[in-house]
Parts: C-alpha cells; structure tokens; sequence
C-alpha cells in the first residue's frame, strides 16, 4: 500500500497552513480526516456564535490541491 503526506489548509476569514500535514494511504483517509478536522474546528467555536463555518483545501506532497470541503453550522430562532 502506497502512502502519501496530505495538507490541510483551514479557513474561517483567515487561513491556517498546514505546513506538517498527515500521513495516510489514500484520497478517502484524507477526506475523513478532513472531516474529524472540521468537526473539531467547529466544535471549538464559541457557543455564543449563530453561524460557524470553516472549509479545509487539502493539497497532495506537489502543492496541487486534491479537494476541498465546507462544513457550517447555523442557529435560527424558532
């Protein structure tokens, strides 16, 4: 099994680089990390807030971007 380092650039108004990134063996492995990423971002934002949305480029060993993904939370009033 060929294993490849994934990127995982973060943005929520700023961006964060990823300069590390993970080791994993393939494009699905990355997406779910991209997910457990996500969720942990926004399950650190404030409770305080209504909307809350961070979105993950992750980027291969080349630089090229393999995919992107956006999670968002929103509360409304009933």
């Amino acid at each position: 099994m060929m294993t490849q380092r994934y990127f995982f650039d973060t943005f929520n108004g700023t961006i964060v680089h990823d300069d590390v990134g993970r080791v994993l063996p393939d494009v699905l492995s990355a997406r779910l990390e991209a997910r457990r990423l996500l969720q942990e971002l926004i399950a650190g934002s404030g409770p305080d807030r209504d909307t809350c949305a961070y979105r993950a480029d992750v980027r291969d060993e080349r630089g090229r971007r393999v995919f992107s993904a956006t999670m968002a939370l929103m509360f409304e009033a009933g």
